[in-house]
């Protein structure tokens, strides 16, 4: 998502004075279908061209982003005010609060904030697709935003976005179905909801949108836009990495070795225990392909069974060299993201539960010691129960 730059006026940008501002809050909070000319008029008095990026935002934050239910109201509104230059502020403004909170890592766990993107979307689809104005791909490439929610595993974050945004073309006269640039965003969503094993509610919100818009989610043809994205980059990078890797016969790896989810789970807690297990915040660790030193090539080659593709390794050896190079890479993209989080939540919940029950503990060893197998124990439970779904999917769309 790329905001528009604020449009030029003849004053520089600032806020209006204490009286005007609470003039033109006094009015849009009295905002009513009956009285909309009224309001539309006291505003118009004191709102120069100074203040419209203040006034966008105090539109956009405060406003359209929690109170979905006022959205036609205020958009009546803005149009009264019929300030052109006003229009463009608005629409930076709303560009500007989807780019913060889809990049937010806050967004993932706070339904909260989804809720407030989401209103955010169908905001952005009333002032655009609903009235015939486009969402240009240099503002918000949706099938990228897709793309980019699936590889980083933030769709929970980018469906509903995208949906609430779509929903608005069933009141447009240009952008609704079978606008081809609308249909092949529909498409990009039938594949995920076809491939990806999504989450009920998100399936949900791709059915809604679709209800919305008269069409049926399993007779639109889906794309294969999801495998070549994640590819893109791989098989470049594959080609580089295989002439220096060799399987031996033992299934030797490429010489890489060394601790993985436990031990940075400990690392994590040892420094959470003690005066840290008292502390108001844990910390999310950050974690890359490169804190993974297990010799994952030795491990597929030992102990990982392919029965159905034997034959045809065997007959092209180039192939079966490729596929566990795939393999480790899509390893080392999914597994320190969910280790991360299992990790984050694993202390978190350690954290509490020691705290209530080991508070009249004298002894500081038992209290770290126990903090450490808890802690274990569920950031590697947790790890596996998240990563097995989204790397069996990922290496299916990659194979593909």
């Amino acid at each position: 998502v790329k905001p528009l730059p604020l449009p030029v006026v003849d004053e520089p940008y600032t806020e209006p004075s204490e009286s005007a501002k609470d003039k033109i809050q006094f009015a849009v909070n009295n905002l009513a279908p009956n009285n909309l000319a009224d309001k539309t008029g006291e505003v118009d008095k004191v709102l120069m061209p100074k203040h419209f990026a203040w006034f966008s935002q105090e539109v956009i934050v405060k406003r359209a982003s929690q109170e979905p239910n006022y959205h036609s109201l205020y958009l009546l509104f803005i149009e009264a005010l019929n300030r052109p230059v006003l229009a463009k502020c608005i629409l930076r403004e709303t560009l500007a609060s989807i780019a913060r909170l889809l990049n937010a890592e806050s967004t993932i766990s706070s339904s909260r904030d989804r809720g407030y993107l989401k209103n955010l979307g169908a905001w952005l689809g009333g002032i655009t697709l609903a009235r015939n104005q486009p969402i240009l791909r240099e503002n918000i490439s949706f099938k990228e935003l897709l793309c980019e929610g699936f590889s980083g595993n933030r769709l929970i974050v980018a469906i509903p976005f995208v949906c609430k945004v779509l929903e608005q073309a069933a009141r447009s006269t240009i952008f609704h179905p079978p606008n081809p640039w609308l249909m092949s965003i529909m498409a990009v969503l039938s594949e995920l909801y076809a491939t990806a094993n999504l989450k009920l509610n998100l399936t949900f919100e791709i059915e809604v949108l679709c209800k919305a818009l008269d069409l049926d989610v399993k007779e639109i043809e889906p794309t294969s836009i999801l495998g070549s994205y994640l590819s893109r980059g791989a098989v470049d990078a594959l080609g580089s990495e295989l002439s220096q890797v060799t399987l031996g016969a033992n299934g030797g790896g490429n010489g890489r070795s060394t601790s993985v989810a436990s031990t940075a789970a400990a690392g994590s807690l040892g420094e959470g225990t003690g005066s840290g297990l008292a502390a108001s915040v844990v910390q999310m660790p950050v974690l890359s392909g490169a804190d993974i030193s297990v010799d994952i090539l030795a491990v597929l080659t030992q102990h990982a069974s392919f029965q159905a593709a034997e034959a045809l390794f065997a007959q092209q050896p180039a192939m079966k060299k490729m596929f566990y190079m795939l393999t480790e890479r899509m390893i080392r993209e999914i597994i320190p993201i969910h280790v991360a989080r299992s990790i984050f939540v694993a202390v978190s919940c350690t954290r509490d539960t020691v705290q209530k029950d080991f508070c009249g503990e004298p002894n500081e060893e038992h209290v770290h010691r126990a903090a450490q197998v808890m802690a274990r124990g569920l950031a590697g439970a947790l790890a596996v129960s998240l990563c097995r779904e989204q790397l069996k999917s990922k290496l299916y769309l990659t194979m593909r």
